[in-house]
């Protein structure tokens, strides 16, 4: 038998060569593999150059997305372990710190802006600076985050059916981002306030007062510091907006990931994080507009929903003053975020608080507390209030400083604000607070439809009639799987959230109740819906299962079509916006699928860098974002530092118009006015617009410079009236001064004594040859039955929309060679 050979062992020269040979077929690999790249590179590129692809930009949005983020986080982690030194669970410390760096990252804006510092170079530094404050603390919290997750990843269980609720949690998150993909989508509102906000401070160069009294500068707006890093960037104005939108979708997507798992497994132990998340999209109203993500401040807001939360039942527990003073940050944040949302998320805390307060003190004089206890109790308001102040700083703080009250025009009657109108406290309360917001009537009747509110609001729909209609979309589950809540055990603290919830209902449905403000709350239902649906799935067995699965599975059907409905107040759906832009490439139309606003643009590059822009536009026309000029917003409901009634003459607007600092002002549309001001300010406005020079047509609106020199022309001020309905002044001959009356409020009937009187409307245009302007009732006459005066001597000056208590109007004024007789003395 032959025995065996033994293994060759190659020579030092064969492994060497061996080696040589592996490094040069990996070579030649690598070459073939990059001349495939160059191969396709240069065969796409013909078709559509790569440097337009849409990949580098939105890889360059995310990118800023994530410096931003991970920043944030970084600051909020910490002041957590530093600051407030506390260990939590993964969850709660990420939620904890993404929604304290956010807020940290924004009051580093708003200090950056009261330094005049908003340029280019702030957009890169800013994020850069803060990134490599937090990078050694961040690294080492990495680390200790993978540690905890691979020691606990062979205790964590299949997912099983549970991916079926992942996978429709991503569809969602999918679907909402694919909205926000296209800057068409941002709403109406951040065109007017939160993003035009961040543009004018950006044109600016930071913080100043709004020389008209805007209210909205003086609001609760702490998002817009956000959205003014996003508008420091370079590029469009496309750009800028697809930036700011996604900034708000990575706070929709923490919340919504991160916090709502956070919540519910402090609602039941033991509940899996991968999946319950998904809750948030069975209230499918967050893919519509306006409660969708469309660049506003609800979505900003509800990020604080949790943390609150989370935060109280601490507190409540023990009153630990470390989660105290949290408490009052976060409701702080809220608070400056968005009026609606601190209603909503504020007012239940601080009253279940405040009950724990009370019960510890009462406990204490009983002799059955600690002492420790009875001081956190008595320290416990101070806490709150210094650090609900301290949060709030950046807005009172603002506007102290700018307009002399701290929530301005609201304290204006008792400290000296500025700028004040002698008809601005009228204005705000009549026009703007008791005129506009949607509020049940202040009696028993209100009272009881605020009730009703606490059941129907998802079943009623409280949006404009022309999105929806009277379709319920918001999403009822929350509602309906309350009923089974009292047959579940161990449910106290979802108890707390439900309390809270309709608290915050309540709040809403009573000072100004549309849909959207909702969303503010929608962490809190979604994670309450899923808490309770998990309960019950535990607690019973196949029937109540199955019926369960049966009321899931129909609102999902239900709601399976509101992402499709076509609502959206500018493009009707931005579905189909988002597939333009994606195939504007195959189109080559490489450049007009940027286009945003241009209309606003084309109104702001028609003017001189630097110019400042008067705005005398409709709301329905308030959508000026693109301008990049300082802006001011003559719209009577929303400023008390301008009345061109009290200006007496054209020369008198012209000096008021310059005080506001403006070098232009904007008509939009020409010769027509909306009617929410005074007669004698529409005469006095449009009267001093024929003055303007450099006058140009521009999105179908007028725009000119405004004089330097004064107006010398001479100025007669008598007014005629024609009317036939207690909706105008009454027929005569009037001091224009006499007309200052606004058509909303008690006083919308007080017009001043008329020069001369006139019973009918006939008698009236009896005394046209006296005045200078005439107004006419415009459901008096019809075109062909003017009276032959008018016709003769007058051109249309303006034409005025019916508003509240006024009817239509149509305002004339004298032609200029034909001067008016003057005014006999009476009698």
């Amino acid at each position: 038998m032959e025995s065996e050979s033994a293994p060759t062992v190659p020579s030092a020269g064969s492994r060497a060569l061996d080696v040589v040979r592996t490094h040069l077929r990996g070579a030649l690999a690598t070459t073939m593999l990059v001349a495939g790249i160059a191969v396709f590179g240069w065969v796409v590129h013909r078709h559509y150059p790569i440097p337009k692809w849409l990949f580098w930009r939105y890889a360059g949005y995310w990118l800023g997305t994530l410096a931003v983020g991970i920043a944030s986080y970084g600051i909020g982690h910490v002041v957590l372990e530093r600051v407030f030194r506390l260990r939590l669970p993964l969850l709660e410390h990420a939620v904890f710190s993404f929604v304290l760096g956010i807020f940290g990252f924004e009051t580093t804006m708003c200090l950056v802006g009261a330094a005049q510092g908003y340029r280019k170079p702030v957009f890169y530094a800013l994020p850069l600076v803060l990134l490599a404050a937090v990078a050694l603390p961040l690294r080492r919290h990495v680390a200790h985050v993978r540690k905890v997750l691979a020691r606990t990843a062979p205790t964590r269980p299949p997912l099983g059916w549970s991916t079926l609720a992942t996978v429709f949690g991503v569809l969602g998150l999918g679907m909402v981002y694919f909205l926000v993909l296209t800057p068409h989508n941002v709403q109406f509102d951040a065109r007017w306030k939160h993003m035009a906000i961040a543009e004018n401070w950006v044109a600016h160069g930071g913080l100043y007062p709004a020389s008209e009294g805007w209210v909205f500068s003086a609001r609760p707006h702490f998002t817009s510091y956000l959205y003014t890093w996003a508008f420091l960037a370079p590029g469009r104005l496309f750009d800028k907006m697809v930036l700011s939108a996604h900034l708000e979708f990575l706070i929709f997507l923490v919340t919504t990931i991160v916090g709502i798992p956070a919540l519910v497994r402090r609602l039941v132990p033991k509940a899996d994080p991968r999946w319950v998340w998904a809750a948030r999209f069975v209230f499918p109203g967050v893919f519509l507009y306006d409660s969708s993500l469309s660049g506003g401040a609800d979505h900003a807001g509800a990020m604080y929903a949790i943390p609150i939360a989370l935060c109280l039942f601490r507190v409540l527990r023990d009153l630990d003053p470390r989660f105290v003073v949290l408490l009052g940050l976060f409701i702080g944040g809220a608070g400056i975020t968005k009026e609606t949302i601190v209603m909503m998320l504020g007012v239940a805390p601080l009253l279940l608080v405040g009950g724990k307060i009370v019960v510890e003190l009462v406990q204490s004089l009983r002799g059955k507390s600690t002492p420790e206890l009875r001081r956190r109790a008595l320290f416990t308001p101070l806490y709150l209030a210094a650090a609900g102040l301290f949060a709030t700083s950046p807005l009172w703080l603002k506007n102290f400083i700018f307009y002399g009250d701290p929530v301005y025009p609201v304290f204006s009657k008792y400290l000296h604000a500025h700028p004040l109108t002698d008809q601005a406290l009228y204005r705000f309360k009549y026009g703007y607070a008791e005129g506009l917001l949607w509020k049940p009537s202040r009696d028993l009747k209100g009272l009881l439809t605020t009730l009703q509110a606490l059941f129907s609001w998802s079943f009623v729909p409280n949006d404009w009639p022309k999105f929806h209609r009277t379709v319920p979309v918001i999403g009822s589950l929350f509602t309906l799987l309350l009923a089974c809540l009292p047959f579940l055990k161990n449910t106290k603290r979802i108890w707390i959230l439900v309390a809270w919830i309709h608290v915050g209902i309540f709040a809403w449905y009573s000072v100004h109740h549309q849909d959207r403000y909702l969303q503010g709350l929608m962490p809190l239902m979604a994670a309450v819906t899923v808490a309770i649906a998990l309960s019950l799935w535990r607690s019973f067995g196949p029937s109540a299962r199955g019926a369960l699965g049966l009321l899931v599975g129909l609102q999902i059907i239900w709601g399976g079509d509101v992402y499709f409905i076509q609502t959206h107040g500018f493009v009707k759906t931005p579905l189909k916006s988002t597939i333009d832009l994606l195939s504007g490439g195959f189109e080559k139309k490489y450049d007009d699928r940027f286009d945003i606003q241009d209309g606003w643009q084309d109104v702001g590059n028609a003017t001189p860098k630097g110019s400042r822009l008067l705005l005398h536009i409709f709301l329905s026309h308030h959508f000026h974002l693109g301008t990049n000029r300082e802006t001011i917003l003559d719209m009577y409901l929303f400023q008390y530092g301008v009345e061109y009634g009290a200006a007496k003459t054209p020369e008198g607007v012209r000096q008021m118009v310059k005080g506001l600092g403006a070098t232009h002002v904007f008509m939009q549309p020409d010769k027509k006015s909306d009617g929410m001001n005074s007669i004698a300010g529409d005469i006095l406005f449009w009267d001093f617009v024929r003055y303007l020079r450099d006058r140009k047509n521009v999105n179908e609106g007028v725009l000119g410079a405004v004089p330097d020199t004064p107006i010398e022309t001479p100025f007669r001020d008598t007014v005629a009236v024609l009317s036939c309905s207690v909706k105008a002044p009454p027929n005569g001959l009037y001091k224009l001064s006499d007309l200052r009356t606004l058509p909303y409020g008690p006083d919308n009937r007080r017009f001043g004594k008329p020069l001369r009187s006139a019973n009918t409307k006939e008698e009236a245009a009896g005394l046209l040859p006296m005045a200078e302007f005439v107004v006419v009732e415009d459901t008096c006459y019809d075109a062909k039955n003017l009276p032959a005066d008018l016709s003769r001597s007058y051109d249309m000056l303006v034409e005025r929309r019916e508003w509240s208590g006024f009817r239509a109007m149509d305002i004339f004024r004298r032609k200029p060679h034909l001067p008016a007789l003057p005014v006999p003395p009476t009698p």
